[in-house]
Formats: C-alpha cells, structure tokens, sequence
C-alpha cells in the first residue's frame, strides 16, 4: 500500500477521532437500540483470546427519523458507557445521531475512524472485523480468523460462517433454520458453477485486511446491503474466503430496520410467506457460462464467445452490455489468459451473478 494512497483516502474519508493508538487489530460494531443484546455481545468478546490487542469501538447511531424510543435508548447506553466499567480491556465508541446511510455509513465511520488511527507502515498488519450488536462469538473468534489470514496470505477477506441464537418460538426456530438453509444452499450452488463470489455476505460475519479495505475503497453507505457490495469490491482486488467454523451467533429475530436480510426474511417466513429460492437449472446456466469464459483464447473476440453461448445467457450479456464495453476492457488488460479471466469476473460480478440467475429463472 503506497503512503500517497492511504493519505489520499484519509483526506477523502473524514472520520470521528479515536483517542486510542497503537492497536492494528479492531472490531467496529454499529449500535441501534440494542440494549437488550449488546451485553452479551461484548461479554462473548472479552471471553475471547486476542480480545486484550483489540480495539472494540462502537457506533451508536440512529436516523433523524427514528421513533424516540430507539433514540431513548441509544441516549441511555451513551450515559451507560460514560459512567460503566467495560469488560473489555479497550472499548471505545462514539455517537452519530441523525446520520444518513444507515448501517453501511456507521459501518463506514467506524472502520474510517480505525484506519485513520494507523500509519502507512501499520495499515500492512491490520485487521477488520465488521460484527453487529446482537452477535455473541465463540471464544475462538480471533485466533482461528487471524490463524486462517495466516495460512492463506492471498486472502483479502474472511467470510465467517455464522449460526444463529435459537429462535424463541418454534415457529422462529423453524424460519431461522430455513433461512439459514436457503443462505448456504445459494453458497454452495455457486461454489458449483465455479463462481468467485461463492461466499455468504453478512455483516456480523466478515473480516478484512484493512489494506483491502483500501483498495477496496471502503464500506459502502447503504441502508442495507453493504455487506454484499463491499465484499463484492473486496473480491475484485483480492481472494475472499471461507471460515467454515461457526464463530458468530446472530439474533434470529425478526425486523424491519433493513429492506433486505435476516430480520425482514424471518419476518416473511413467519408470516407464511417463502424464501425467493432459484431453481438449480439456472446454476446450470451460470456453470456453462463460467465454463465458457475460462476456455483459452474466449474472451479475445466478443461476438464469437456471444455466440457459442445458449440465447438466454447471450441475450442477457448483450443487454448488458457485453459486446459494447469489453474491448475497452481487453485494451486496458494485459494479453494473457488469467488477466482476461480475472477482468471477466469482475467485469461479470456478483450482482450481475444474482440477476443472470434470475433472468434465467424467469425465462424457464
């Protein structure tokens, strides 16, 4: 990472102050009404090894239009943190009260507001946790993250696999665990077709080397959906894998804080409705076009690799775009097949992915 890039993006990003230095380990959790959930959030922390060189800070936010008891509350765990011994050896947290961009800005502040503590020569050796207030962890939380990181150096982040808290009827039992299902069976169909995006993006349940996070450009401001589209960027620079181990336990219950995730599908399954789940013959469709990209020499001549492909896969590529915009791609990509193929697939990303499967899954 050059020192003018890491200054650049400081200048660029403006965050709240840390008065804590010196730390290159850091979990950032957002904070909106979680009172009945946050103890045991930062309990299950402090229970894990690594906890005494991490630097936890929260970000207690909320909308300038939210209901005055969500404000009531974040007032009353300001007033809590202010006057409390914490469990955790180094606890820092600060208040963004009428902020705009929902969980993806306080994501962003809060991972801004650690980088901005590093320096040029730090920045190389730290690590992000992104986590949430209503998930305890496993004691193995940071060694068996940071012990992955080590084994595989190309990693630029981890998906870490989550199980969530038992629902607290059978009824959100049941919907936590087919939510869950449905979550690892889109994973692993991918994985199948030999997508790079095969991995779940939940924003209690990653990490990132915060020079990923650089190139990345940082954590997407979004009401939700953050955690996608900034894994989605991080997986276009660098290799996002897999911590298979369950190390994170979310809250199954039910909510309308996102448009989109937990909450609002556990909401949906109990109210009888279904999880929008793609057929397999669309997986089929993506493996032949993955397939079809990876073949020496494909990608050099657009209109050929358009018409070797069956006509829903064709005809969504062209409404795309495909054909326009790829030699402006193959003239900026150096002339071997992995660049090629590299470039494809972040030209072809993961949002692209999503909506190629729906597209065949309506055209059926």
């Amino acid at each position: 990472m050059k020192p003018h890039d890491f200054q650049k993006y400081l200048r660029k990003n403006p965050a709240p102050q840390l008065n804590h230095t010196g730390f290159t380990r850091f979990v950032v959790i957002p904070v909106c009404d979680e009172n009945g959930y946050i103890d045991a959030t930062l309990a299950g922390l402090a229970a894990a090894p690594g906890i005494e060189r991490t630097l936890v800070v929260l970000v207690i936010n909320h909308p300038a239009n939210a209901a005055p008891e969500r404000k009531a509350a974040n007032a009353e765990l300001t007033a809590r943190l202010e006057h409390e011994a914490s469990p955790l050896p180094h606890l820092a947290y600060f208040t963004a009260f009428d902020l705009e961009g929902g969980v993806g800005r306080a994501r962003k502040l809060g991972m801004d507001a650690c980088l901005a503590t590093l320096t040029p020569e730090s920045v190389e050796q730290a690590l992000f946790w992104s986590l949430d207030a209503d998930s305890p962890v496993e004691p193995e939380y940071f060694t068996a993250t940071e012990a992955e990181f080590d084994r595989h150096p190309e990693y630029a982040a981890l998906s870490i696999r989550v199980r969530h808290q038992p629902g607290e009827t059978p009824e959100q039992e049941r919907a936590i665990r087919e939510y869950e299902r449905y979550l690892g069976n889109y994973v692993e169909r991918l994985r199948q077709a030999g997508s790079p995006y095969a991995f779940q993006t939940i924003g209690s349940a990653f990490a990132v080397r915060a020079t990923a996070y650089l190139r990345a450009g940082g954590m997407r401001v979004r009401e939700g959906g953050e955690d996608f589209y900034f894994l989605q960027a991080v997986a276009k620079t660098g290799k996002v894998g897999t911590l298979g181990r369950a190390l994170v336990h979310p809250s199954p219950r039910p909510s309308d804080r996102v448009p989109f995730g937990t909450g609002p599908s556990v909401r949906k399954l109990l109210e009888g409705g279904a999880v929008p789940e793609i057929p397999d013959t669309p997986f089929d469709g993506l493996k032949t076009l993955l397939a079809a990209a990876a073949r020496p020499g494909a990608l050099e001549e657009p209109a050929k690799f358009l018409a070797g492909l069956p006509a829903p896969i064709r005809q969504f590529l062209t409404q795309n775009k495909f054909a326009a915009n790829w030699p402006q791609v193959l003239a900026n990509t150096p002339a071997t097949g992995e660049a090629r193929l590299a470039a494809f697939h972040q030209w072809f990303d993961g949002l692209k992915t999503l909506r190629l499967l729906h597209s065949l899954s309506d055209n059926r």
